[in-house]
């Protein structure tokens, strides 16, 4: 809370305005990024799959111990495998999470930053507001105030007084009102700018908890990820070798008898993919990037510049009026209903029967003859359908019923023209050719042997699967967010893998969509382009080789 202090006249004048003062608001703030407590981390793959070498001699002697031998090694294969790519697919989770919890550290400390400043500046509003309230109490003094209206300003015991705050507002002017009200204003909004600030930089630390957090389970789950590369290949280097002598083939027919099953495999994993795609629905409720703070950001101020010296002002807010589409809509309405001045005029007639009933002088007035040229000049331009229904009772709301139906037309051209435009994404060719730039680009870097993986990298070498995709996109002019989660979530459209163009991004969830960790380019003929890992680099596969691949894929 911003302490008051008693300036004799300037306090007193304040409390005419102290009814005006905010309330306390709660000083908290939540945060959006949340983050486990712990990761489970999987070890090497372990030897003890391997079999010794007496194991394989003994396998040999019979064709069903031989069998049985191949089918362990081909257990193990598998094992080995799929514990590899779920120690990478942990460390590409704790390195996403890692960008966001970055993002939001960022952007708490931007605003814990900006809040400290708006404070320096309504503190300083206050000040100024104070110094204006003193002057008010010396002209109040020297034009003689009596005797009582001054020691009620003065009281500062009767601040909640309803009888003070009227004796002081009878003794000033009406830019003295102003003045008192700016100081309240003031007083308030250092109240506000402080609560924001607190719960601004409480968020802010907050953040940055979480962000090491984040960057610890980030390392610790690289590390394993990385520490289990190289004992993984050395195990199934040595499997199959295993596989060759039980099976009497060359090392490299089985290998590639090996990979041949494991990409039929990959393959089946795809199919299952694209056959869910009609059943997945992308969520329509869009995560958000950062949590607002729990507290409503107060009217920012800003410093002015004057002759005499440097003051500051709340800033003027600025009043968006987007009614364009609006406007032409009504011009095709109004020269249909331009017609009815004609039929207006036709019955402008009706004055010359009605000397003929002059015999009559009763009903004239209950028909308001005079209202007549009135409503004549005015009805034309603006008020024709407020005097169809005075007039007459029952031809004109007939003839009102025909403008209605050409009101009602004026939703059906709204209707037509908005979903046209959304429908009508067949700009997407346009925009597909424009992908030629950045698949250009995400090719020759895959082809360029200084270009590598880095979790967390952002160019102009080193890049992960999210950074380059948005330096790839940017080559086409089009600006993508930074993390996987996010590029899937801002795009303006989502096509099932089945539909799939060159430029449209694929992603993989570990839970179900609501959030990504890898992303990759589609560029034709079953194969993307992608940062893959740090084991991998950045290259060209087949899509299916893109693990646990969501059945939807995000097109700009």
């Amino acid at each position: 809370m911003a302490t008051r202090h008693t300036l004799g006249v300037a306090a007193s004048t304040l409390a005419l305005a102290a009814s005006c003062l905010v309330g306390a608001l709660p000083a908290s703030a939540s945060t959006s990024t949340t983050f486990p407590a712990s990761v489970s981390i999987a070890a090497a793959p372990s030897a003890s799959d391997l079999p010794t070498d007496a194991e394989i001699q003994e396998a040999k002697k019979s064709k069903d111990s031989t069998n049985a031998m191949i089918a362990r090694i081909e257990a193990s294969l598998e094992s080995s495998r799929a514990e590899l790519q779920r120690v990478e697919t942990e460390a590409a989770q704790a390195q996403e999470s890692l960008l966001s919890a970055g993002e939001e550290r960022d952007l708490r400390t931007a605003e814990a930053e900006k809040a400290v400043k708006q404070l320096d500046y309504a503190k300083t509003y206050l000040a100024q507001s104070r110094k204006e309230l003193g002057a008010i109490a010396s002209d109040i003094y020297r034009n003689g105030a009596s005797n009582s209206t001054l020691g009620l300003l003065l009281d500062d015991n009767n601040e909640g007084d309803l009888f003070y705050k009227a004796a002081t507002m009878d003794a000033l002017s009406q830019q003295q009102v102003t003045s008192v009200n700016t100081a309240s204003e003031a007083e308030a909004l250092v109240t506000a700018w402080q609560e924001y600030a607190d719960a601004a930089q409480s968020a802010s630390e907050e953040a940055a908890a979480n962000y090491d957090a984040a960057a610890a389970t980030a390392n610790s789950t690289l590390k394993t990820y990385e520490s289990a590369v190289e004992p993984e290949k050395k195990l199934r280097n040595e499997l199959i070798g295993h596989l060759s002598t039980l099976q009497e083939q060359e090392e490299a027919e089985v290998r590639k008898a090996v990979e041949k099953k494991e990409a039929e495999e990959q393959q089946a994993a795809l199919d299952q993919a694209i056959a869910t795609e009609d059943t997945t629905e992308v969520p329509e409720e869009k995560p958000a990037a950062v949590q607002p703070l729990a507290v409503a950001e107060p009217q920012e101020l800003e410093p002015t510049e004057s002759e005499d010296e440097s003051t500051v002002k709340p800033k003027a807010v600025e009043l968006q009026t987007v009614t364009p589409t609006a406007m032409p809509e009504l011009p095709s309405a109004e020269p249909t209903q331009s017609a009815e001045p004609t039929p207006e005029p036709t019955k402008s007639a009706e004055p010359t029967p009605e000397p003929t009933k002059s015999a009559e002088p009763t009903p004239e007035p209950t028909k308001t003859a005079e209202p007549q040229p009135t409503k004549t000049a005015e009805p034309k331009p603006t008020k024709t359908a407020t005097p169809t229904p005075t007039k007459t009772a029952e031809p004109k709301p007939t003839k009102t019923a025909t403008p209605k139906p050409t009101k009602t037309a004026e939703p059906k051209p709204t209707k037509t023209a908005e979903p046209k435009p959304t429908k009508t994404a067949e700009p997407e060719p346009e925009t597909g050719r424009s992908y030629s730039a950045a698949i250009a680009w995400a090719l020759k870097t895959a082809d360029d042997p200084s270009k590598y993986y880095v979790y967390g990298g952002n160019g102009p070498n080193a890049f992960d699967c999210s950074s380059f995709s948005q330096r790839a996109f940017s080559q086409s002019g089009i600006s993508l967010p930074r993390t996987s989660t996010q590029q899937f979530f801002s795009a303006p459209q989502y096509v099932s893998l089945s539909n799939l163009q060159p430029g449209d991004l694929v992603f993989s969830t570990s839970n179900g969509g609501s959030s990504f960790y890898h992303v990759a380019i589609y560029i034709g003929n079953g194969n993307v382009v992608h940062a893959r890992n740090p084991n991998a680099g950045i290259s060209v596969t087949p899509l299916s080789w893109v693990n646990n691949l969501y059945s939807k894929a995000a097109r700009y």
